[in-house]
């Protein structure tokens, strides 16, 4: 290899480490391979700081050998070196699970944890062009939906190498004189990856040699895809702050694209540590659409009015000083008469595996309080004042939404006047915003129905955080457009839905008559 191709494969390398870790120090995941081998040799000639961590899976009889090769690897270099040994194959057959995801979830933990101890700024592995094609194929062939490529940055893993074809590595290797260790097991085609790499690749590139640049380069055009669909579905899962248990708005996830909805399934599924097969996603549809499901590992997945609950086998709610659990016989004393607690509790949307869970403060049987689920009584003081503009509207032959603005000691209340005004932009959150202008920054709007798009758009330039009580399905920001930064959702939701549904049976019962 002449020189000139060395130093290229290092100034390329230095440029891309700084880009994607600028700070020190790293940490190198090396097994002894020969790529691996080469990140520690060109991170060093980077002029860059780093431990080497080294996983001993005990998987063969001389693995040991690797670790001290490793070791004296690292001491050559000057690299501090951090290892540990474990019996992976045990772990994986007392869990019944595949022995190449376990091997890859310790390693990764490993390495996660010598990050930590020495206040890493990023772990470096050794991922090549030739392993981003050979994991293109693989996932191609086994279906995967999600992630078709290996990502050059997952959180502090980076993978600095994914451009180098792994025969450059090993050029470099030699023009230096270095030598690595060789897996025995890297030559058994009974493993995928080795017959894609050994019986598969040397085909295909024998009738197109670039065969590997083109799937890397369609693998970063997905990655850069794949990003976009992201945000796309994260701003559908809209959570419900009421509830101790994780709970997300129904209707955003519903009205989404279905591509969307299941990416932002698959993320609720990955946050309760489940892997997001297909049928998983496909039961929480199921639940979206009102029939419960349950889990492994005994999460209940069930759609409770507008909210996706996903409870706990055992849920344990916070029982504070003073607070108890319910108790037949308990009641809340209402403006309007004494109300059951388990038909308080069902009208705001509690699903009944936790009802009898949910802690109180009571005198007796009298409830005081009902912890953490509702908002503070203001907030159901502003969305009541909020209804009663809608009300107002309705009255007026407006569709029913009205707004409270409230900055600092300032309370601002309006409904919506189109047809007064013949204005089509004159929704009840516009006219408070026209009303209090530029001091409207840092206020919070509470209003009936979730904001449209132009309405959010312009709460969002206002500086306004957005409580809203029932989803708009046909213009919603969130529901319909998936742009809901800044909103939440819920308060009052049945009071504020059903004059909604009163306003719009009215109009058809007028068309008919008409």
């Amino acid at each position: 290899m002449p020189e000139r191709f060395s130093q290229g494969l290092e100034e390329a390398f230095r440029e891309r480490l700084s880009r994607l870790a600028p700070k020190d120090p790293l940490v190198l995941a090396v097994s002894g391979g020969g790529d691996s081998v080469a990140l520690a040799h060109l991170t060093r000639r980077a002029g860059r700081e780093a431990v080497v961590a080294h996983l001993d899976h005990a998987l063969r009889p001389d693995s040991g050998e690797d670790l001290a090769f490793v070791r004296a690897l690292a001491e050559r270099l000057g690299f501090p070196f951090r290892a540990e040994r474990v019996e992976v194959g045990r772990v994986a057959e007392k869990r019944g699970e595949n022995l190449e995801a376990v091997a890859r979830e310790i390693r990764y933990a490993f390495l996660h944890r010598v990050a930590k101890e020495v206040g890493a700024r990023a772990i470096l592995t050794a991922h090549t062009l030739d392993d981003q094609a050979e994991t293109v194929v693989l996932k191609l062939l086994q279906g995967t939906a999600r992630g078709l490529g290996i990502r050059e940055r997952e959180g502090l893993v980076v993978r600095p190498l994914l451009p180098f074809r792994r025969e450059e590595l090993r050029a470099f290797l030699r023009e230096l004189k270095e030598v690595w260790r060789e897996d025995p097991s890297n030559r058994d085609l009974a493993l995928d990856r080795n017959y894609l790499r050994l019986a598969v690749f040397p085909l295909l590139e024998a009738r197109f040699p670039r065969a590997k640049e083109a799937l890397a380069r369609f693998a970063g055009v997905r990655e850069e895809e794949e990003d976009h669909l992201e945000r796309e579905a994260g701003a559908r899962l809209l959570p419900d702050p009421r509830f101790f248990v994780p709970a997300f708005r129904a209707a955003p996830l519903l009205r989404a694209p279905a591509v969307l909805r299941r990416r932002a399934l698959r993320r609720v599924l990955e946050a309760l540590d489940l892997r997001p097969e297909g049928r998983l996603i496909a039961l929480l549809e199921e639940a979206l659409g009102g029939r419960a499901a349950t889990l492994p590992g005994g999460h209940l997945a069930r759609r409770k009015g507008g909210t996706l609950f996903l409870i706990p086998p055992d849920p344990k709610l916070p029982l504070p000083p003073g607070f108890r659990r319910p108790e037949p016989g308990d009641y809340l004393e209402r403006p309007f008469g004494r109300k059951r607690l388990r038909d308080f509790l069902a009208e705001k949307g509690v699903p009944k595996e936790l009802k009898g869970l949910w802690p109180v403060r009571a005198e007796g049987k009298r409830v005081l309080e009902v912890l953490g689920l509702f908002p503070p009584p203001e907030e159901e003081g502003f969305m009541a004042l909020a209804l009663g503009e809608a009300r107002a509207a309705f009255q007026e032959g407006e569709v029913p939404v009205g707004a409270v603005l409230v900055v600092g000691e300032e309370v601002h209340a309006d409904h919506n006047r189109v047809e007064a005004t013949q204005d089509p932009t004159a929704h009840a959150e516009m006219l408070l915003l026209r009303r209090v202008g530029r001091r409207a920054r840092g206020g919070r709007l509470y209003v009936t129905l979730e904001p449209c798009r132009m309405c959010h758009h312009a709460l969002q330039e206002a500086g306004v955080e957005v409580v809203y009580g029932a989803e708009n399905l046909k213009e919603g920001a969130l529901t319909r457009f998936g742009h809901g930064e800044g909103l939440r959702g819920g308060l009052l939701e049945g009071e504020c839905a059903k004059l909604l549904k009163d306003f719009f049976a009215r109009l058809r019962e007028g068309c008919r008559s008409g």
